[in-house]
């Protein structure tokens, strides 16, 4: 294993940055933010503190969603004339729901070479502490918009992992019934104010969730939903039917199952009667 660098390339690195505890970030990280010719960043009042808490003192550049299209283009020559430039964000690793995806696309197409400094990262740290699936979607942020709302669930409900997302917390009291009407049995969790001295882990039912974020709605969490387990499919009610078939009766099977999978006796039933025909 490589543990240091004799040589730093000419190229993009994209820098993983602390997503609340200051101390969080890799040694290699804080060389090359300290070799950079300069840092592109989200908002550089928030880089700054970063960058004065480890007494670094680099140039910092404003990249963000609103002057991205201006920018880029300076800054792809200044990657073509050999400079070392850092990506950053306001916390956690750029270009995952946060600008950069495209400038980094754009190195590619003009054959500059791309380099990430892993770290923190709120989705991984929401993830390890769940208790549900390791094969997880990240989904970002929930459209704003109830149809789209509402077809993006849909579209997301047939993913059978963990899924991921970021909402503010002013957003799950209006986002809460979409939720409980895709995921109704699923288990929840939100991660709120991670590695800071006020975090919080609250894994229930989104409904009592709801009720306690009601009391305290500010900043963002990332929430992670449990929909690993698959749906009771009509393979699998035969399979329970057969299995009891001649064992029970066709009233208690339908009584049985109906209880014990959470459907209707009455689908059962005719299941029952299909069966032993």
């Amino acid at each position: 294993m490589n543990n240091h660098y004799s040589k730093i390339e000419p190229a993009l690195y994209v820098i993983s940055t602390p997503i609340g505890n200051m101390q969080d970030i890799s040694n290699r990280s804080l060389k090359m933010l300290s070799l950079s010719d300069y840092i592109l960043c989200e908002d550089t009042r928030i880089t700054s503190k970063l960058l004065n808490f480890y007494n670094i003192k680099k140039k910092l550049i404003s990249f963000n969603v609103v002057n991205e299209k201006q920018k880029i283009h300076k800054i792809l020559e200044d990657l073509k004339n050999q400079k070392v430039i850092s990506l950053v964000s306001d916390a956690g690793t750029p270009a995952i729901s946060d600008p950069g995806s495209n400038l980094i696309s754009k190195c590619y197409e003009i054959g500059v070479q791309v380099r990430p400094i892993p770290g923190a990262s709120a989705i991984l740290s929401a993830v390890s502490v769940s208790g549900f699936s390791d094969n997880f979607y990240f989904c970002g942020f929930l459209p704003k918009k109830q149809t789209e709302l509402e077809k993006f669930l849909a579209k997301t409900k047939l993913v059978k992992a963990s899924l991921v997302f970021f909402m503010p917390a002013r957003d799950l009291g209006k986002n809460s019934k979409f939720l409980t009407k895709y995921f109704p049995k699923s288990n929840f969790l939100i991660a709120r104010e991670m590695t800071k001295v006020h975090e919080t882990y609250i894994k229930d039912t989104i409904v009592n969730i709801n009720k306690y974020v009601q009391d305290n709605d500010k900043g963002e969490m990332t929430l992670v939903i449990d929909n690993s387990v698959e749906e009771k499919t009509d393979i699998n009610i035969d399979k329970e039917i057969k299995l009891l078939i001649g064992k029970m009766t066709s009233k208690n099977i339908a009584q049985y199952l109906s209880k014990k999978l959470e459907i209707s006796k009455k689908i059962i039933y005719q299941k029952v009667i299909d069966l032993n025909e």
